[in-house]
């Protein structure tokens, strides 16, 4: 497995955080399963090396999903009210 995803936490306070990790579900149903679980929880919950870390979302301002292979959420329906395909222009 490689680690061809990243994911950026971007914390209220304007620090940061970006872990690398593999895929994380094989099937789309799974995948389904892993992103409508991670939209309901009000932790983000990482294990890297040796740790288990725990954010709160109440912490981050929002995360930043991106992978360097086939597209993050392929086969994976998010959520009715997202907005796909944009281009970010400014930060």
């Amino acid at each position: 497995m490689t680690n061809d995803r990243t994911m950026t936490l971007h914390f209220n306070d304007g620090s940061k955080m970006t872990f690398e990790f593999p895929e994380q579900a094989k099937t789309a149903a799974a995948k389904q399963i892993k992103l409508a679980e991670f939209m309901a929880s009000k932790n983000v919950v990482v294990e890297a090396e040796g740790q288990f870390m725990v954010f709160p979302m109440t912490s981050i301002k929002y995360i930043a999903f991106h992978s360097t292979g086939e597209g993050f959420f392929k086969g994976t329906a998010l959520p009715r009210q997202s907005i796909v395909q944009a281009r970010i222009r400014d930060y």
